[in-house]
């Protein structure tokens, strides 16, 4: 979704857009929520081999992508904005985002997007358990002991948070997703500060399982309808067609809207 919404945001965007921050807020009900054992399992096997994965980029020595506009920095730490905390997104949101900038780019002569993806928290409560988890979880994940840990014994580890059993029907009936997206660029020449900026806003229901298999059912969809590229791995922000695909998204209950547009009178 983030990817999705990075370019339905440059799609729409009157000029040249050269960055973009992401909120993505995962939102419960009062049934609570529940992690699925083998997305769990996925976590510590990503986490544990990150390693891995910076050495391959590392000798693969791609060139740099040029930046655009003003210096962006993505924002780190925790803060809090807009009486939410906030923190950066661990996930591989930000990478996929990046390489779909960088095909864009290299293929069709698009201004690549800097972009900043960031997680927000509906609750102080859930923000203290995730920092405390979040600790531990880095100890272990890192020791082959500590991840023999965290897969054998999920539910002492995350105080329930994970089972095998995943979410009840009523946990998937009550969550939902939305994601802000906040892009900023220039109505002429990219030169100077910005002077428009135009938010967006992805959002639909359970992320986990209703939303997913939506995106993943239209973009195989537009793979059979369109024929794949001959490109080996592509993200799907540079393989699908952005206006198509969201539409096809929208007619099953995901929600894509420009929210508001500032541009120079």
């Amino acid at each position: 979704p983030a990817d999705i919404g990075v370019r339905f945001v440059q799609t729409n965007f009157p000029g040249t857009m050269t960055s973009i921050e992401t909120y993505i807020n995962a939102k419960v009900g009062e049934k609570g929520f529940s992690v699925h054992l083998p997305t769990f399992q996925c976590v510590v096997n990503g986490f544990s081999d990150r390693s891995s994965l910076i050495k391959l980029r590392k000798e693969r020595n791609l060139p740099k992508l040029p930046k655009f506009g003003a210096p962006f920095r993505p924002k780190s730490g925790v803060w809090r904005e807009n009486g939410v905390f906030c923190s950066p997104f661990a996930g591989s949101d930000r990478s996929v985002i990046a390489r779909s900038q960088r095909y864009l780019h290299e293929k069709e002569q698009v201004v690549p997007v800097q972009a900043g993806v960031y997680m927000t928290f509906q609750s102080t409560a859930l923000f203290l358990y995730l920092c405390v988890f979040g600790m531990f979880f880095i100890v272990l994940v890192h020791t082959k002991l500590g991840r023999k840990l965290l897969l054998k014994y999920p539910k002492i580890f995350t105080l329930g948070l994970v089972s095998a059993e995943g979410a009840s029907p009523a946990q998937v009936e009550q969550a939902s997703f939305s994601i802000t997206l906040k892009g900023r660029g220039y109505s002429g020449a990219v030169e100077g500060d910005p002077d428009t900026t135009v938010e967006g806003k992805v959002s639909g229901p359970d992320p986990g399982y209703v939303s997913c298999s939506r995106f993943v059912a239209q973009a195989a969809y537009s793979v059979l309808k369109h024929g794949p590229r001959n490109v080996g791995v592509i993200t799907p922000g540079a393989m699908l067609d952005i206006p198509e695909y969201v539409a096809r998204l929208q007619q099953r209950g995901i929600s894509f809207e420009i929210t508001s547009s500032i541009k120079p009178s």
